[in-house]
């Protein structure tokens, strides 16, 4: 089972985590920021309409081959952390 993991930043846009896999994959999101909240979710995700990452939470849910997973925050430079596994 290969593991990838990794960090990103985020902002007021939907941005991307990078990684997407051709084969099912799961991934584990961690908020790292100990102020505000995260959002997750696909390409036109919002504050309003994404799922919700508390502040220093994760969450943690299983992808299809080739989804993508983006993050949007009220703020710029929200650190997230993430962890994807496949299986192959």
């Amino acid at each position: 089972m290969p593991i990838h993991s990794g960090q990103v930043s985020v902002g007021t846009a939907a941005t991307v985590v990078p990684f997407t896999s051709h084969m099912p994959w799961f991934i584990d999101i961690h908020n790292d920021d100990n102020s505000d909240d995260l959002w997750v979710g696909g390409p036109g995700v919002t504050t309003t309409t994404g799922l919700k990452v508390n502040k220093l939470e994760h969450f943690s849910f299983g992808l299809s081959a080739l989804d993508r997973v983006y993050a949007v925050s009220s703020k710029t430079g929200h650190a997230l952390s993430w962890l994807a596994t496949t299986r192959g």
